[in-house]
């Protein structure tokens, strides 16, 4: 089935495709690293949450960057062997672009579906996990998550905690003011510091208070407590203990091929754009490497890179335009896809009507 020069492009396109996809995913996760390990710094999420939201990052990015680096390889490939002229010698042996398109779609075929089991099963799940996970996050209260020097708010501000600085071991803070509402009744603590801990057989968490007051009675009335202590303790309460909602990007695609909300279509297409997006690209990237030996790769490349951004922009584009109702809902985003592939078509035609002989008859009289 695959012959030689079969095995030696595929060979040749898998390997700049891992190297394209390799680094892309670096760079990209690199900066994502830095931004999680902000929050991880100011206690919004732990460890455990941005391992997984990494692990998200990896399945959504290589879902993503599949298609491009495709298009990218072919075209690198295809340009250094047109550069090192090894193009002309096939093309003499009769390799022409229906030759190359068998070998490309052969290798597109597995690529389109693992870029779809990515784009429609796993990544909603993977998505969905995450939501979970961060909203688990949020109704865990963490002291590194205090901003010193403000008043936190939490229960719909039934809780409020303003702490004025960090300890020096940063599992406790110094300088705290509490103020709670519990069973219609106002409290206030004051303490010169604050720990959390976990009491056995106990649910919950527990804000440990050391050398304070505590104050306690019915706002408009004259019946406050006011004691002092040396150690005290107070169950926190649940934090953003509101209902969970998934997103559209985490619903699974079963949910999204029986629903008749518009943006769900959308999001279900938009899904379904990216294995599309394989074949639709590669059609393109045969014509566009085409050039004269000794030509340079890079500007191609920059056009390469400079048409996939206008491919992604119009994709965007085609989803809000469903579910705005701009376009007629038939269209959709697959409009995307047959537009480039139509694109890919005029280039064959007008590069074969370019190097026809009859073309460069005419042309050779207007010179």
């Amino acid at each position: 089935m695959f012959s030689i020069l079969d095995r030696m492009l595929i060979k040749e396109v898998l390997k700049t495709l891992l190297v394209i996809t390799s680094v892309l995913l670096l760079l990209i996760l690199a900066n994502a690293m830095v931004h999680l390990l902000g929050k991880v710094a100011s206690g919004s999420i732990s460890m455990k949450v941005m391992g997984v939201l990494l692990g998200l990052k990896v399945v959504k990015l290589t879902g993503f960057i599949l298609p491009p680096a495709f298009f990218f390889s072919i075209l690198w490939v295809l340009g250094r062997m047109y550069r090192d002229s090894e193009m002309v010698a096939f093309n003499a042996a009769g390799v022409g672009l229906v030759r190359l398109y068998r070998t490309f779609f052969l290798a597109a075929i597995p690529l389109a579906l693992l870029v779809a089991v990515l784009v429609l099963w796993v990544l909603p799940q993977a998505r969905a996990y995450a939501d979970v996970l961060q909203m688990q996050e949020k109704k865990q209260f963490r002291i590194g998550g205090l901003k010193p020097g403000a008043f936190n708010e939490f229960n719909k501000g039934r809780f409020m905690i303003y702490v004025g600085q960090a300890d020096e071991t940063g599992d406790g803070v110094k300088d705290v003011f509490i103020r709670y509402v519990q069973n219609g009744e106002q409290g206030i603590l004051v303490a010169d510091k604050a720990m959390l801990t976990a009491v056995e057989q106990a649910p919950g968490q527990f804000l440990v208070l050391e050398n304070g007051y505590r104050y306690q009675g019915i706002p408009g009335k004259t019946e406050f407590s006011v004691a002092g202590f040396s150690r005290y303790g107070i169950r926190l309460p649940d934090v953003a203990a509101d209902t969970m909602s998934l997103s559209r990007q985490s619903l699974p695609t079963s949910v999204l091929m029986v629903s008749d909300d518009l943006k769900l279509k959308a999001e279900l297409q938009e899904r379904l754009a990216a294995p599309l997006s394989i074949f639709a690209l590669m059609l393109l990237s045969v014509p566009l490497a085409r050039s004269l030996p000794r030509q340079g790769v890079y500007g191609r490349l920059i056009l390469a890179v400079m048409i996939y951004a206008i491919y992604m922009n119009l994709i965007k584009l085609a989803e809000k335009w469903m579910y705005h109702l701009v376009t007629p809902e038939w269209m959709g985003v697959w409009w995307v896809p047959g537009f480039t592939a139509l694109l890919a078509v005029m280039i064959i035609k007008l590069d074969a009507l370019t190097y026809s002989p009859m073309w460069r008859r005419w042309k050779g009289r207007r010179l």
